[in-house]
Parts: structure tokens; C-alpha cells; sequence
């Protein structure tokens, strides 16, 4: 097999351009990095109708420091106003918000549900609110929300308790994730509880004012398994 170069070893653009030329591969490189209103990073991009202000972003991470219903904490609030404070103009999920209580992967996972909604929006008002403060506008913020279900990484009541829900038993992720039995599998119906979930969670983000949602389908969540 081919041995590859960590790219913290190629200290000059003119190293990396040798490297990857060795490679056979062509990525564009600058000699120098380029700052300010310079720097690509800095462009406007559209997304449909909507002005995105720059190209930075906040992506969806589990905070796991809410309440235990699945509200908002004094350390998200201030979380959210770092995300304002940044700067960045597209707030890619923010925090992954559970469709459902039984879908967390941590018991202080924000859940999108009514009775959350307005802590939730409050999160995306506090934002705002810096954004416009230091730099004097939001029309060119998106801000969005991830949905996810946390499928065989659930702790909904316990953070030392799994309680799994899968979509298939599997010989070894089974052992991994305790589970033991095929009661632990969606049936068509939960599928269809899980669906309206969603699109009740979706139809909460947009009453909360966020621009979109994206639906997580990834690391082994429920619904990567939908795709496996």
C-alpha cells in the first residue's frame, strides 16, 4: 500500500504542490494565504433566495448541556451568543435537536418538540440579536437546525444507560450497543410515528425562525441505518 504524507509535514505551498504533483493529483494551492476581504472565505454565496454573508459556519454539534425536558440551559444561551459573535453567516444546525424524547443521545439533548419551541427560538433570537450588534446586520444570516433521532447511541434518562433503537439486528454493532432483542426494532408503525416526528419537528423549526432543517443521516444514527 502506499504510503501517504501527514499534510502538517509540508510546511511551504510549494512542498504540497510537489507532494500531490508526485500523486498525480492537481489541487490549486496559493503561495500565500489571502486575508480580509481578500480571502475567499469572505464571499457572499446564494442558497435559492437567500444571501449567505460570508463562508463560514457553525455545524451542528450535541451540547448536551440543556434541561432534562429538552430546554435550553444558561450555558446554551451563551453558546448561541458565541455562535452570533463569531461572525459566521450560515448556522448549519447549531445543536442536533432530538425529533423525539426517546431519541437523545444524552438526557440534556435539546428536542424540538411544542413544549420547547420557545426556548428554542429564543436560542436563535439571542443569535441574531448579537450578530446584528457587532456587525449591523442578520438579513444575510441562514440559520438552520439539525433533527436527529440517536437510534443505538440513545440515552434518553440515563448518560450510562444505552436504550437503543435500531432498524436491524446486526452480529456485531448488537453486542456494542446492548441489543438483545428484536423488541428493540422499529415496526412499520413506529416508522410511521418516526416520520410524523420529523415533520412536526421541521414544521416547530420554522415557527422558531429557522431557514431550514437538515436531517441527520450520519455516524451511525437511525436514520444512517435506513441507508445501510
Amino acid at each position: 500500500m502506499p504510503e501517504y504524507r501527514k499534510v502538517s509535514t509540508m510546511k511551504t505551498a510549494a512542498d504540497f504542490r510537489a507532494y500531490v504533483g508526485s500523486l498525480d493529483v492537481e489541487i490549486p494551492c496559493d503561495d500565500t494565504i489571502l486575508v480580509g476581504d481578500a480571502s475567499p472565505l469572505s464571499e457572499s454565496f446564494r442558497v435559492y433566495d437567500q444571501t449567505v454573508g460570508n463562508r463560514w459556519a457553525i455545524h451542528p454539534m450535541e451540547g448536551w448541556d440543556g434541561t432534562r425536558t429538552g430546554g435550553k440551559s444558561e450555558e446554551m444561551e451563551r453558546r448561541w451568543d458565541r455562535f452570533g459573535r463569531s461572525g459566521a453567516k450560515l448556522i448549519w444546525g447549531g445543536e442536533a435537536m432530538a425529533v423525539l424524547p426517546e431519541g437523545r443521545a444524552n438526557p440534556n439533548q435539546l428536542i424540538l418538540i411544542e413544549e420547547n419551541l420557545a426556548d428554542i427560538a429564543s436560542l436563535r433570537e439571542t443569535l441574531v440579536r448579537r450578530h446584528e450588534g457587532l456587525y449591523g446586520r442578520s438579513d444575510d444570516l441562514f440559520i438552520g437546525f439539525q433533527l436527529t433521532h440517536s437510534g443505538r447511541f440513545c440515552r434518553p434518562r440515563d448518560k450510562s444507560k444505552l436504550e437503543p433503537r435500531v432498524v436491524y439486528r446486526h452480529p456485531i454493532l448488537d453486542r456494542k450497543f446492548q441489543v438483545t432483542s428484536d423488541d428493540q426494532v422499529l415496526t412499520d408503525d413506529d416508522i410511521k410515528c418516526l416520520i410524523d416526528a420529523y415533520v412536526a419537528s421541521a414544521v416547530l423549526a420554522q415557527k422558531a425562525g429557522a431557514g431550514f432543517v437538515d436531517v441527520k443521516h450520519c455516524h451511525g444514527y437511525l436514520l444512517h441505518e435506513f441507508l445501510g
